[in-house]
């Protein structure tokens, strides 16, 4: 039986992930950081009401075997560019550093498709330089996973991933061999992807693609 430590458990595939460690029966301590509680519901989850720019709330925190960083935003509901590096840089390098403290066994991480930190896009730079200063840290398995249009129903409304969805559904079938890593993927999936794994004895940094998340060895899947 092992721990784990959930960060933006509130987010869409943080509550899926919180759900599917309750479910799977093998871990004996689940932490979900949360702003407000809301896993009354689900058994064997500790809640933990959690001020990032706290660095006292943090380094009160019990160690854990796994951690497993699911927060994310967007400019737009962020306000600004400035508020969105924090939450999407900042805040996970900040969680990052104290699980290598704390030597836990693993962090994993959710970016997204196109990371890249020289990238002149913004949003992917970002995401990119978070990668970037994660694998440099000092852990002994730390995963990344890279999904592209996630799917599944959200708190809050975002009109430009309901017209994403509908552009991907029709292109979907032709997304195969070189293109299926463009494919959209469930919160759920990525959820179970992230506990399928844990379950890889190779140490480092592994970068997941959204094709692969569901497979457990990461390669992509062979085609003809």
């Amino acid at each position: 039986m092992v721990s784990g430590m959930v960060v933006g458990s509130t987010g869409l595939v943080g509550k899926h992930l919180v759900k599917e460690m309750s479910a799977s029966g093998r871990f004996n301590s689940i932490i979900a950081l949360v702003r407000k509680k809301q896993f009354d519901h689900v058994a064997g989850v500790e809640e933990k009401i959690t001020i990032f720019s706290d660095n006292e709330s943090l380094e009160k925190l019990k160690t854990v075997d796994h951690v497993f960083c699911c927060l994310g935003t967007t400019i737009k509901k962020a306000g600004s560019k400035k508020t969105f590096k924090v939450v999407d840089l900042e805040i996970p390098f900040q969680l990052a550093k104290w699980a290598e403290k704390r030597k836990v066994k693993s962090f994993s991480i959710i970016t997204s498709m196109g990371a890249n930190p020289n990238s002149k896009i913004f949003y992917n730079r970002i995401k990119g330089r978070v990668e970037k200063e994660i694998s440099k840290l000092s852990i002994p398995k730390i995963h990344i996973f890279r999904p592209s249009l996630i799917l599944g129903k959200r708190d809050e409304f975002r009109l430009g991933e309901l017209c994403g969805k509908s552009i991907f559904k029709i292109l979907s079938p032709l997304l195969i061999g070189s293109l299926a890593r463009f494919k959209a993927i469930h919160a759920r999936d990525i959820a179970r992807g992230m506990l399928l794994h844990l379950s890889d004895p190779r140490e480092g940094v592994k970068i997941i693609e959204s094709n692969s998340i569901l497979l457990k060895n990461g390669a992509n899947p062979k085609h003809d």
